[in-house]
């Protein structure tokens, strides 16, 4: 089911304050979640012990997925889009791209602002990425779901630790400034444009149904966290085991007896009677089941994540292209339903910054605006180069294409750019030398030819 904030078209305090109510009911799942991903902790109760799964889980999928920086394509000729990414290039977009995806693989969902700066007097568009803790969007009521506002949420603390709460209302022309008071809003602010024809706030979903990676195996995380615990505790209390004495005693205070076990333990000597007897009263445990449980939930956690366990031997002892690929089959596959959802995103975003650029959001053809996510995989670059030769030969695929495919390759226009040089310089390098063996060819056959010329003359 999707976890959506859906309020009227038309935007008035008491819709403001219902999407907001509506995020709060959010907010605990969500600070349960980011609790879990920064310590491991999935329950109420703080373990002693933790093994961070939840962490390893998004942290896996968010480099696997953008580890490699994302590449931004336009359709064939279309200029404009060519220099709205031209834009991203110089704003290092691929940062706020990569955060935006833990976010997803975090929280189910990411929050991307447009706003706009002015560089020698123009309004330059800029992106940055909020906290799914700090931001929401809230949708009308149709089947096709358009947003109606966006809203950030902060907090004020004064010197004297009194805190404030705002909100920051994003519609799709202004910007406008509410103090939350009693659960009642009232705006602090005059509305201010944006710049942007739409809401500038930006919702990206990891899935369709907006969880996050770990949120269905954090019952394991739990269970993992108390098999260790007690594990650990059970060896502390192995390590400090109540000695039972048979026949013989330490004293008959409690001071003689710390006085005698003080010097037992300093002389690491102990005598004791004939028919006495000493032992320790400890809690057995089985060493081999508790590591059987604990490689089963690991097994488990594991298999319904779809993130593999990159150190299990098994993983690494098989280290061919294919038998990789195999193993981090559902790693893919989650990857692939961030990225078609991502997609949608992405192209909103190209509007947003056509509509600042050009004055116009479909002055761009987004329908074949694409961001590529190469995949962080260790890869048999040999038969990878193989392939893309045979494709091109065959004319199966563009070279371009090809080179957008090429891990090596971070931006087609300016690596074609380079050949183009690299292929004049070579044409002429050539030229120049058949220039130099024609010139040397020719010297010698006409130096022969005098040389003849004159041998004749001296014979006559």
């Amino acid at each position: 089911m999707e976890d959506i904030i859906r309020t009227p078209p038309e935007i008035t305090p008491k819709s403001i304050r219902n999407a907001f109510n509506q995020f709060k009911a959010r907010l605990d799942r969500l600070a349960a979640i980011d609790r879990a991903y920064d310590t491991g902790q999935c329950a109420k109760d703080e373990y002693a012990c933790v093994s961070n799964y939840c962490k390893y889980i998004c942290d896996t999928k968010a480099s696997y997925v953008a580890g490699n920086p994302p590449q931004y394509t336009a359709g064939e000729g279309d200029e404009k889009a060519e220099e709205v990414i031209d834009l991203y290039r110089h704003q290092t977009k691929e940062e706020v791209d990569q955060k935006l995806v833990n976010d997803c693989s975090i929280y189910g969902r990411a929050f991307e602002v447009c706003f706009c700066e002015e560089k020698n007097g123009t309004l330059v568009p800029k992106s940055a990425a909020i906290s799914p803790l700090h931001c929401f969007v809230a949708y009308d009521t149709t089947i096709d779901p358009d947003s109606v506002f966006g809203a950030i949420h902060y907090e004020e603390v004064d010197e004297d630790n009194k805190r404030t709460h705002y909100l920051d209302v994003y519609d799709a022309i202004n910007i406008t400034r509410y103090k939350l008071d009693n659960n009642t809003f009232s705006q602090v602010m005059e509305a201010r444009p944006h710049g942007f024809d739409r809401v500038p706030i930006t919702e990206y979903r990891n899935n369709a149904t907006m969880r996050g990676d770990f949120e269905p195996v954090m019952s394991l995380q739990n269970a993992i966290n108390q098999v260790l615990s007690d594990r650990v505790t059970d060896k502390n209390r192995f390590a400090s085991a109540v000695i039972v004495a048979k026949g013989v005693t330490f004293g008959d205070d409690r001071e003689e007896v710390e006085e005698n076990m003080g010097q037992i333990k300093e002389m690491a000597y102990l005598a004791i009677p004939k028919d006495a007897d000493l032992s320790y009263l400890v809690k057995t445990f089985d060493e081999n089941s508790v590591q059987v449980l604990i490689d089963d939930i690991k097994s488990d956690l594991h298999k319904i994540s779809r993130i593999p366990d990159l150190s299990d031997q098994a993983f690494a002892s098989n280290s061919s292209g294919v038998a990789i690929k195999f193993k981090l089959q559902g790693l893919n596959n989650l990857a692939q339903s961030l990225i078609a959802q991502f997609n949608k995103g992405y192209k909103r975003r190209c509007k947003l910054y056509s509509y600042i650029l050009f004055g116009d959001a479909d002055a761009v053809d987004v329908e074949n605006m694409r961001i590529v996510f190469r995949f962080d995989i260790p890869a048999d670059i040999i038969n990878e180069a193989n392939a893309l030769n045979t494709y091109i030969g065959a004319r199966i695929l563009s070279r371009r294409t090809a080179m957008e495919n090429c891990p090596y390759v971070e931006d087609v226009t300016i690596e074609e750019e380079r050949l183009a040089v690299e292929t004049k310089l070579d044409m002429e390098r050539q030229q120049q030398m058949e220039m130099d063996f024609l010139q040397n060819n020719l010297g010698n056959k006409v130096r022969e030819q005098l040389d003849a010329e004159e041998e004749a003359e001296e014979v006559e």
